[in-house]
Parts: structure tokens; C-alpha cells; sequence
């Protein structure tokens, strides 16, 4: 096999091929789109002889599309033997090396997904490979099935408008991509566990996907991180700025969150992150064109202190023991430029202690804009008013009641709400 060198770089490959494939998701309009994309982005991957990828209809497999010579393993496998193949490999749920005599090397790659708990198998990818040394690497083996993961979500997504009915179309086709982008995003993101520092979440999940995100994750017995995050379109074009390019960098942001959990000399240092981040995922922000307003914040629950950054995202709102209302300011009073706007950006950090029974309402900039509307006017002071009035209610009450009120002034509010807002507290 040959691999360029630049893939060999951890990211590299992912930046590369699989973002251009990415990029490429929302103007594919059948399954077959995207398994011909597959194929191409692996035959610039791999040094191949043939790559094909197929489907089992009614017991028989069947090719949806090839590349190269087919001749070259047509007496390889036989009818039989590549039923059985396609099982075993479908069964195993991740990509399989199997190597044939003395020259023939083969990579199979599942492609399937789950919806509710049924599996639905989309096909399968066989590569024959020129190189017969080549062994499947653990990290080439991640970045294929990540490939894969991609292609799959993308195939069901087409599979299932195909279930939709006219009447319905509309409403639902557009709840499936919404869902649709999320997969993406979860799938590059990985997982992440909390929680001793108590919060809850207000968001949109019936808005059409906007990209904005949260993230918690805890570091050792007391120390909690937090990120929140707006995407934000650097060229002002809107009608560029939705599905999968947004759900991708989204996604790889929350990952690297995840991967910096194990270097604690960066992750416990706000604009270390910040800076790793704007530096680390620069291609992936030049490429798509869109930035991202983040606020990340380092939590003491012994020592009851935040340590925290902000990248162009509005200030939080600290709801003290008396519901007295202030902001979180980092120490210049200037926030630093988002996430993807220049690589040589600089960040700042600041320090706050946060006393016993104080809240904390971090929100995105869409949300605080639209709480300030009311009817024709812009009050500022009108987010601030209603925290102190329900600052003394429970996280998640809080949250009901913000979300409620906001339903209400809805004729004030902006179109198309882009609304986040974690609401945190220290445990006492």
C-alpha cells in the first residue's frame, strides 16, 4: 500500500481526502453518489488493483460500483465463498485483512448503520490491494472506519426519505437531516463522561441543525472542563453555512476536547486550549470557511474557581447567593478573535471564585441577542432581570422556566433561533 506521506501525520488523512468527501455529502442525491465518492477517495488512498463495493439483494451479491479490473479476482471467489465473506465481515462490524496465496491481499469494510436498534447493512467495500506487505494498521483501520461511519449515515439518510410520505415531507425530511448532521457530529466527536458539577441544557432540538455545541468533561476527582461553542460563518454566507462541513468541525473539536484530556499541561490551561485548538483544526477552518465563537472554563469544585477563555463568545452571567446578576470577564475586557478567524491568534485567560449556592448561565450570543428583543426594542438588562427572578429555582426549573419565557416573547425574538445555554453549579 502506499500512503501519502502527509497521511501518515495522524489528522492528515482525515483533513485531506475524508474532508473532501465531507464536504461533498450534501450535494450527493443517491446512495450511489456517495458509494462512487467512497471508492474514489480510497483508490486515492490505497495502491489498489481493484476496489469494488457491493450489495447483498435477495441473497444474491451484487455490484453497485467498481474500479479497476474485475477480471483479476473473478476466480478468486465464487458465488458461495463471497456470500460468505460478506456475512463474516457484516458479523465482525470493522475492516478485515485477509490475504490469499502469496500475492493476493484483500481489505473488506462494512458499511451499515443502526436506527432504533435495527441494524441496516448498506454493503460492503473490497479492496485488492498491489501491495501484498501491507498490514492494516490500527490507525489506518480508525480512519476507514471512520470513512465508512460517514458513508453509512449518508446512504440511511437516503434510504429513509424514500419512507416519507408527500403529505409529511416536509417536516420530517428536515427533523432526518437534522438527526442526520448530529450522527456526523457524534461520530467524529467520541464520548465523553461527567458529571459532578451540576447542570442542565437549554437548546433547540426542534431547530434545524446549527452546529452549536457543549462540552463537559471531568479531569480527576475535581476538576470539571467545560467548552460552549457558536459556529459562526467568516464569510457571511449563509446559505453555505449548514450540514456536513458544520457537523465535521464540530465534531473534530469535540474530539480533540476528548484527546486533550490526557494532557493535563494543556487542557488545565484555558488559552492553551483555545490557541491548540485554533492552530491544531486550522486547515479544517480555512477549507470550510467558518469560525467558531467558544468560551472554555476550568473548574475547581475544591477550590470553588473557574479558569477560563473566550474567543469572541458572550460573557456568562454569575447568579450569586443573593441573585445579585454579573458577568464573567476576562481580565483585558476584550474578547479574543474566534476560533478559525487567523492562526496566530492569541488567547487570555482569567480567574474567578464562585461562592457557595452561585449559578452560572453560559449562553450563545444568539440566545442573549434574542432575549434582549422585546417587540421593536433592545433591553439589555432583560436577560439579567428574568435570571435574578428564577436564579433561585433549581438548575433544571430554571432552565423550563428561561425556555418558557423565551416561548412567550416569542414575537421579539429573532427568526430562526440559534438558542444554547448550559446553566451550571458548583455542588456545595
Amino acid at each position: 500500500m502506499v500512503i501519502k506521506e502527509e497521511q501518515q501525520q495522524g489528522y492528515s488523512l482525515l483533513t485531506g481526502h475524508i474532508l473532501s468527501f465531507v464536504n461533498k455529502l450534501d450535494s450527493f442525491n443517491s446512495k450511489q453518489d456517495v458509494v462512487h465518492s467512497l471508492l474514489e477517495v480510497l483508490s486515492h488512498t490505497f495502491n489498489i488493483q481493484f476496489l469494488s463495493f457491493v450489495e447483498k439483494i435477495n441473497d444474491s451479491i451484487q455490484v453497485l460500483c467498481q474500479i479497476g479490473d474485475a477480471e483479476s479476482i473473478k476466480n478468486i471467489f465464487n458465488e458461495n465463498v463471497s456470500s460468505k465473506i460478506f456475512a463474516w465481515v457484516i458479523d465482525q462490524q470493522q475492516p478485515a485483512s485477509l490475504k490469499l496465496g502469496e500475492k493476493n491481499n484483500f481489505i473488506f469494510i462494512p458499511v451499515y448503520d443502526y436506527i432504533q436498534g435495527r441494524k441496516i447493512v448498506h454493503g460492503l467495500v473490497v479492496m485488492y490491494l498491489a501491495d501484498y506487505s501491507f498490514n492494516l494498521s490500527k490507525e489506518t483501520s480508525k480512519n476507514i472506519k471512520l470513512l465508512s461511519k460517514l458513508s453509512a449515515v449518508s446512504m440511511t439518510r437516503f434510504s429513509l426519505k424514500k419512507d416519507i410520505s408527500e403529505p409529511e415531507e416536509l417536516d420530517q425530511k428536515n427533523q432526518l437531516e437534522s438527526e442526520y448532521l448530529l450522527q456526523i457530529q457524534n461520530i467524529l466527536s467520541g464520548s465523553s463522561g461527567n458529571k459532578k458539577i451540576l447542570f442542565s441544557v437549554l437548546e433547540d432540538k426542534e431547530a434545524a441543525y446549527n452546529g452549536n455545541f457543549w462540552w463537559i468533561s471531568e479531569l480527576g476527582a475535581e476538576i470539571t472542563l467545560v467548552l460552549i461553542a457558536q459556529a459562526d460563518d467568516v464569510h457571511g454566507d449563509k446559505t453555505k453555512f449548514c450540514g456536513s462541513p458544520l457537523a465535521i468541525l464540530s465534531g473534530y473539536i469535540m474530539g480533540e476536547m476528548n484527546s486533550l484530556k490526557t494532557k493535563a499541561e494543556i487542557s488545565l490551561n484555558p488559552a492553551k486550549v483555545m490557541k491548540y485548538l485554533n492552530e491544531e483544526l486550522n486547515d479544517l477552518f480555512k477549507s470550510t470557511g467558518i469560525t467558531f465563537n467558544a468560551w472554555y472554563g476550568v473548574f475547581n469544585l475544591e477550590a470553588r474557581k473557574v479558569r477560563y477563555s473566550n474567543a469572541n463568545h458572550s460573557d456568562p452571567f454569575l447568579i450569586g447567593p443573593e441573585q445579585q446578576i454579573s458577568n464573567l470577564v476576562v481580565g483585558n475586557n476584550k474578547k479574543d478573535n474566534p476560533l478559525g478567524l487567523n492562526v496566530n491568534s492569541e488567547y487570555e485567560e482569567s480567574v474567578s471564585y464562585i461562592s457557595s449556592k452561585s449559578k452560572l448561565v453560559i449562553c450563545t450570543s444568539g440566545l442573549v441577542e434574542q432575549a434582549a428583543k422585546i417587540g421593536h426594542k433592545y433591553d439589555p438588562s432583560w436577560l439579567p432581570q428574568v435570571l435574578e427572578t428564577i436564579g433561585t429555582l433549581p438548575l433544571k426549573e430554571m432552565s423550563k422556566n428561561l425556555q418558557s419565557i423565551l416561548s412567550e416573547n416569542v414575537s421579539g425574538t429573532a427568526p430562526k433561533s440559534s438558542r444554547l445555554a448550559l446553566l451550571l453549579e458548583m455542588p456545595s
